[in-house]
């Protein structure tokens, strides 16, 4: 079976998965990337282990794709926006070969797309979608539940969340600390709700001397957080961004995971944490979070933007004793432990035959 994968960028997710889609016998996988890197991440550049074409690396890449695409038993589209993408989107409509959408909840990229114009600038952008009945397969039950809101019930729907190599995470955690240590790990930005956390943990310091807290990541916010935490400037560490491989370390020095987003697509942060066995305080607005958290078993689903409720679940997992903690790290652990590469690859080529055999 020949899969071609259209997409925007070599994110180390995505690439995780592709490289083990690619070691299969049953599955010849080529993957065409729009760019070759996002200029808003930091990413290292990760291995390519699988057979890819980079559209802005030559002329003769749109043409390499394009050839891609008609030789493929199924091409799955996970962008649109490019003008590339929505042309690409187009020919395979036309063409009738078997084709899908594979995409995060709608409006994830700008908080605009979640208005009235964002719905008709992405109906025009994805027309060839809305006019036909192809399969949409979503990131995670959060982004099928707004596709089949907004493309209809009638159409198939599968669910393909992100995957990525979780038994890296899986060493033990640091001895025992006296303090109990509170990890947010990601951009310093608006969406992700790092002020939140911040502005909870500014009270629960003046609740509890033995807590701490440890922000790893870069953003336009940073300046703005740490003259915020001043006042209790000495049980806080601003690691700065952290190298992937560098992340299993970084969830090892902590006791509980606090990933307060105002809204996420999938949220890669909350598996990588389960895995790592920290207790996970996330929002009900996150694609990894609804799938993964559940309260009192491995974490709290708390609401998004809601202050006083992330206060609420620091403050618990503040003053319980360490034998909790330790049987929500048991639970953070089971609960993921189905969500591996080799899992992720097989849902892919099974949903790749069934959206075919539509």
């Amino acid at each position: 079976m020949k899969v071609f994968v259209l997409t925007d960028s070599p994110s180390p997710y995505q690439v995780e998965l592709f490289n083990e889609i690619a070691i299969r016998a049953d599955c010849e996988l080529r993957v065409g990337y729009l760019r070759g890197r996002d200029p808003r991440r930091q990413w290292t550049p990760p291995e390519l282990r699988h057979e890819a074409i980079n559209l802005d690396r030559d002329t003769s890449a749109l043409r390499q794709v394009r050839e891609a695409s008609r030789e493929a038993d199924l091409v799955v589209f996970n962008y649109y926006f490019h003008p590339h993408a929505t042309e690409l989107i187009g020919e395979r409509a036309s063409n009738g070969g078997p084709w899908c959408f594979w995409g995060e909840r709608p409006g994830f990229r700008q908080q605009a797309w979640a208005t009235w114009g964002g719905r008709v600038l992405r109906r025009w952008k994805l027309a060839k979608l809305h006019d036909s009945s192809v399969p949409i397969w979503g990131i995670g039950k959060f982004a099928i539940e707004e596709y089949q809101r907004e493309f209809g019930p009638q159409r198939p729907y599968f669910n393909l969340p992100y995957y990525s190599d979780l038994q890296r995470f899986e060493r033990g955690r640091a001895n025992r600390r006296t303090e109990r240590v509170f990890l947010f790990c990601g951009s310093l930005i608006a969406r992700k709700g790092v002020d939140l956390v911040v502005r909870a943990f500014l009270q629960l310091a003046g609740e509890f001397s033995d807590v701490r807290l440890r922000i790893a990541g870069d953003g336009e916010l940073r300046h703005e957080l740490v003259q915020m935490l001043r006042p209790v400037s000495e049980r806080v560490e601003f690691t700065g961004f952290r190298k992937w491989d560098e992340l299993p370390e970084l969830y090892a020095s902590a006791d509980v995971l606090c990933v307060p987003s105002r809204y996420d697509g999938w949220g890669l942060v909350v598996p990588e944490g389960l895995a790592s066995g920290l207790p996970v305080i996330a929002t009900d607005r996150m694609g990894a979070a609804l799938e993964f958290v559940r309260t009192g078993v491995n974490g709290w689903l708390v609401p998004a933007s809601d202050e006083i409720a992330i206060l609420q679940a620091m403050r618990d997992a503040a003053q319980i004793d360490s034998g909790d903690i330790e049987r929500l790290s048991q639970g953070a652990r089971k609960s993921v432990k189905e969500h591996t590469l080799k899992n992720g690859s097989e849902r892919f080529v099974r949903f790749a035959r069934e959206t075919i055999g539509v």
